[in-house]
């Protein structure tokens, strides 16, 4: 990625001589952007990425028929490039596939000027500002922890907003401090539904104020729960959700890091720039799945794109939902193909489950001595130990940093 003196070099890839005299015209004389001289650029794109060393590509979904691997391979040999996917408004049903295959983002043909140039510059931001963290990085190795945790699956259905809620009660009160529920479902959120909590606040009155976000607004728009955790609900409008965007989310978030000492983010299952923002600002993702072979397939395929987001191994912890049935697929097994250990297991029980929904009480309150409630919190336990570990591993570090900075004045006289 280029420094933020410097243009951004685009390359724009298309057989469709329409779209790409409507995407030149757009980008034409746009500040801060320097269009590649695409008329050389044969079928293999690797070969004139490794050429011309592009920051952006625009690629037109329809420009090759394996596509989603042409994604792949341009963000894995090449993962200082952001690709945006061009994709036909009759191919929307493959945007989370676009996602997962490692797109910064896509946007929709027929697409608005104003809506790609948008878009451009968003993705560059997010690429700015990832590099500028990476170039800090060596110099403050050790940051103070969120302990934010974000609670997704790669499969609709696996429950997040069930264990997010449970979760972020149980944490609460096995910590005993403050724990803010985020529900990051921003279209079509069930957190406040769960919590049987009527109020108009949502997330967007944080995200319309966020120049002048304080504590004290803060606590005007969250919503205290009964159980004693605090709760951000999702826009109860979806053109409010539909507005909500990646630089708004960090802002927000890392204020609301500053306040709240614990996080927990229901982040859905769809895939989207605002998810992996989320994700970006946690420290682990809690990844649900069931123990069936579509939640398996999934999550293999999430993990692909967790390494090409660069996030370490041990960020993804998985948390294994619904067991206990005779046709699941055994945790060892499970553990096995996925070559990763299952963190917690949740067993299921539709009507509990059921009830609690309806009756908007969670399981954990609704009955403490059930088995899930003790799944919970036993899963809270072990979220308690990485959180004490990281405090403990911090302060240490810090002391010694207090203790060699005395040692230099002392030494100095």
């Amino acid at each position: 990625m280029t420094t933020s003196s410097e243009n951004t070099k685009l390359l724009v890839v298309t057989k469709n001589k329409s779209l790409k005299t409507n995407i030149d015209d757009c980008i034409f004389n746009q500040k801060g952007l320097d269009p590649l001289n695409s008329s050389m650029l044969q079928d293999n794109i690797l070969d004139f990425i490794a050429e011309n060393s592009p920051d952006l590509v625009l690629l037109d979904f329809e420009y090759q028929e394996n596509i989603f691997e042409v994604v792949d391979r341009i963000v894995t040999d090449y993962p200082e490039c952001g690709v945006i996917v061009i994709l036909p408004e009759s191919e929307m049903l493959n945007s989370e596939k676009v996602i997962l295959s490692g797109a910064r983002a896509f946007i929709l043909q027929p697409f608005k000027k104003e809506n790609l140039v948008k878009t451009i510059n968003r993705v560059v931001e997010l690429m700015k500002r990832g590099q500028a963290n990476a170039n800090l990085a060596p110099t403050n190795p050790l940051e103070r922890p969120k302990n934010t945790f974000t609670v997704f699956s790669p499969k609709g259905g696996a429950g997040t907003t069930t264990v997010a809620v449970n979760l972020a009660i149980s944490l609460h009160k096995e910590l005993q401090e403050e724990v803010l529920l985020i529900d990051g479902k921003h279209l079509f959120g069930h957190v406040a539904l769960c919590l049987n909590l009527r109020t108009a606040n949502s997330i967007t009155d944080l995200i319309s104020h966020i120049g002048v976000l304080d504590q004290r607004m803060v606590k005007q728009v969250v919503v205290k729960h009964i159980s004693g955790i605090s709760v951000l609900p999702s826009p109860t409008l979806i053109s409010e959700g539909q507005g909500i965007r990646p630089d708004d989310i960090y802002k927000m978030l890392e204020i609301l890091q500053g306040i709240y000492p614990n996080i927990i983010i229901d982040a859905g299952s769809h895939l989207t720039d605002n998810t992996v923002t989320y994700m970006d600002l946690s420290d682990k993702i809690l990844l649900v799945l069931n123990p069936d072979l579509a939640s398996l397939r999934d999550v293999r395929q999430f993990e692909e794109v967790s390494h090409t987001l660069n996030y370490p191994d041990d960020k993804t912890m998985l948390i294994l939902n619904l067991t206990g049935r005779k046709a699941d697929v055994k945790r060892e097994e499970i553990e096995k193909i996925l070559k990763m250990n299952i963190f917690g297991k949740i067993p299921a029980d539709e009507n509990l489950a059921l009830s609690c929904l309806n009756e908007g009480v969670p399981i954990v309150l609704k009955n403490p001595r059930h088995q899930i409630s003790a799944a919970f919190s036993v899963i809270s336990k072990g979220l308690v130990k990485i959180i004490q570990s990281a405090r403990t591993t911090y302060n240490q570090s810090s002391n010694k940093d207090k203790s060699a900075l005395l040692s230099r004045s002392s030494n100095l006289g």
